[in-house]
Formats: C-alpha cells, structure tokens, sequence
C-alpha cells in the first residue's frame, strides 16, 4: 500500500463534466493536502498556505538611493569630509549640519545625514582651501534617501495565502527574512504508460508505436506544477495493472495514460471498481481527450486517468492538470488568458473543442490546421490550446492555455 493517508471510501461511478465544471467538482470532492514548512527556494510551484508576513523592515535602516553624497542640513554647500560610506559595513562618520562624505548605492546613512545628493546633481569646488560640495545650479534639493521601511515593515503582509510560490514570491521571501513558510506542495505523480502497443527504445516491431508521451509528459507536468516521480510503462495487462496501485509511494498523484476508453484491452474502470476507488469524474464534455476521469484511491491519492493518444493526452493534462493542483493545494483562482480566435469556425458538435494555436500579428490567434491525436506535430508553432465551445465563430473571444517553451 502507499505510505499517503489512508482511509475508508465508497467506490462510486462518476458522471461526466463540462471544462467549466472541472473545477467546482474537484474542489467539492477533494480534501487539501497537509501544509509543511519549506525552504520557499526550494518550492517553486508550491501554495502558500499562510500569509506572507514580513520578519524585517525593508530597509531595515536609511540608505543611500545613488552614488552621491551624505549631506547635513539644506546647503547648497556642505564641506566635504575624508572617508566614503561604502555598502554593507557600517561607518563611524557622524555628519553636522553642513557637512558631506561620499556615499555608495546601498550604503547605510550615516548619523547627522538628512539626505543623499546624487553624484549628477553636485560637484566638488576648492573654496578657502577646504573640499566642498556644491549643488549644481537649477538643480532642485531632492532626497534620493531610502527610509527605513519605506518598502515595508517588520509584520507587514507581503502576499496572502492561497497564492503560487513563483520567482517573485520567493525574491520578496528572502527579501523579508521569512525564506521558510508554510506551503502545500508542490504535487509529485507517480505516471503509469499502458498499451501492448508501446515501445519506449529499441526497433519497433510490426504494429508497435514509439512512445511519444514519456519524453514530453514532464515537461508538460511541470507546466501545470506538478513533479514527476516514477514513470513506469506496462503493457495491457489487468493483474500488472492493480499491482501498480498498490505499490508503495509519497506521491500525492497518480497519473495514467491509456485504457481510458471502453473496448477489449481497456481494464482501468474494471481495476477501479475492484479496488474501491472513487470515481470522481468519468469524461469531460470536450474533444479531443473527452475520456480522461479522475478518482480518488483508497490510500488517499488522487487519480487523473489520460487517454492514450498524445495529444488528447495533452490537452486533458492542460485543462485538468491545474484544476487538481488548485484543488489539492487549495490555491486560489488564477486569472484566465483569453484571445480572439481568426478561424474559429466548426462543424456542428455540442462538445467543445480543444486545437493548437499560435498568435499572429496584431494579437489575434489562428488555430494550426486540422489536430491529429496520435502526435504532436500540431504543437511545433503553437503557443496555446484554444478552447472552442460549440459554435465559435470567426473573431469569437475563447479561453486560452498557454503551451509551455
């Protein structure tokens, strides 16, 4: 069994779900996973689970802004001292009105300062003997000074919970002093590749197809945060394919691909069934990929079963990936990117539709030609899905999910 969570569940049939629909279901039917402390470096891709607080003030003292020039009191001249305040090392320069010392960007202000000068707006003249510096003519007195905790202060929340922990969160982290927070995530999937059909090396035999997924599958995980843990590849076997549910693991997900469909050689529903897993979901009102569900299994990991066809295997990672993510993370709604579809035209079916697009001058987006499911060569140009509903027109406003580069 799997060292994740355990517990008693009843094995339902689940019913099929429209894209917007993904979301609310998940989120109904799915418990968050536990929240840990984590170094935030070390967690891109993770939810906060808390708020970002601030440990420190930033900047935690007045600095300089510019190379320049401390100065005491107004001027416009202030007689220049001996010495430079230099960025990280504290000076004993102590300023009375009417003096000045150099001063580098970063450098901590010293005592008696009440600004900074920038270098541009002053130079240095001999008068009486005596270094001065002067404010340049028609140069108005600016403070080019950063007061402490003009950024933020100690106890100040920077980001609130239930956000992505991305670059920026992670720079404003250790900005802050708070480099470990509590988070959930980011989510690992065991991946399971079926088909007697698959090969992942070596020469193909007659009938059998190179592996087109297990290469890309990664890359396209990560797009949505989720890591990859064991890539295992089986062939169309039902006994092989329970005892790879019952192998130990701490991943938070298990992914298939293939034997979501229902003909001779498909065991997955039938192995669900037997081992009392709860089927969440079973289909989603979309081509391609229409067949993928969604279940949670009795050691407490969540399912998200993909058809075998690549790109459908694809395009169901790309609208549901996030959905288990935001659910099992508890994240927050991300915003949605929508563009102006030039071909949108169908022909009639009630499902919505999933092509690659690729964005064109003047902003607007043209799908890429007729998509085949068994590669994906449509993907080469493409910088999105685009999301059709049943009778997008020309010009229609659809959902975009972006591809990753």
């Amino acid at each position: 069994m799997s060292t994740l969570r355990s517990r008693s569940i009843e094995p339902v049939s689940g019913t099929a779900v429209t894209v917007d629909g993904i979301d609310a279901v998940l989120s109904s039917e799915l418990s968050a996973i536990p929240s840990r402390y984590a170094v935030l470096a070390d967690a891109a891709g993770a939810t906060l689970a808390e708020p970002l607080a601030a440990a420190a003030a930033l900047p935690v003292a007045d600095t300089a802004a510019m190379d320049g020039f401390a100065v005491g009191g107004r001027g416009p001249r202030w007689r220049l001292l001996i010495g430079t305040c230099v960025a990280g090392r504290r000076s004993r320069i102590a300023l009375a009105d009417g003096e000045a010392v150099r001063i580098s960007t970063g450098a901590l202000a010293p005592a008696g300062a009440t600004a900074v000068v920038r270098s541009e707006h002053a130079h240095i003249e001999r008068i009486a003997g005596q270094a001065t510096v002067v404010l340049a003519p028609g140069v108005p007195h600016r403070n080019d000074m950063r007061l402490r905790g003009e950024s933020w202060s100690e106890g100040d929340e920077l980001t609130p919970a239930r956000v992505r922990v991305d670059a920026a969160v992670i720079s404003v982290a250790q900005s802050a002093e708070t480099p470990i927070a509590m988070v959930r995530g980011p989510l690992r999937a065991d991946v399971l590749i079926t088909g007697d059909e698959i090969r992942a090396s070596g020469e193909l035999a007659p009938g059998q197809v190179r592996d087109a997924l297990g290469a890309a599958l990664p890359l396209y995980l990560r797009h949505c945060d989720i890591g990859m843990g064991r890539l295992t590849r089986l062939p169309d076997d039902r006994t092989l394919l329970r005892t790879w549910f019952e192998l130990d693991t701490d991943a938070e997900l298990a992914i298939t691909v293939g034997a979501t469909g229902r003909g001779v050689a498909d065991h997955l529903r039938e192995v669900l069934a037997e081992i009392g897993a709860r089927v969440i979901f079973d289909g989603v009102r979309m081509r391609p990929g229409g067949s993928h569900l969604v279940a949670e299994l009795p050691d407490g990991r969540t399912l998200l079963a993909l058809p075998g066809n690549p790109l459908a295997a694809i395009a169901a990672t790309l609208v549901t990936g996030p959905a288990l993510v935001r659910a099992l993370t508890d994240r927050r709604d991300s915003p949605s990117l929508w563009g102006r579809i030039a071909d949108a035209a169908a022909p009639a079916s009630d499902l919505l539709r999933i092509v690659p697009a690729r964005q064109v001058e003047g902003g607007v987006w043209r799908a890429n030609g007729v998509a085949g499911t068994a590669h994906l060569a449509n993907l080469l140009h493409a910088d999105a899905l685009a999301l059709l509903p049943p009778g997008a027109g020309r010009g229609a406003l659809v959902e975009l999910l972006p591809l990753p580069r």
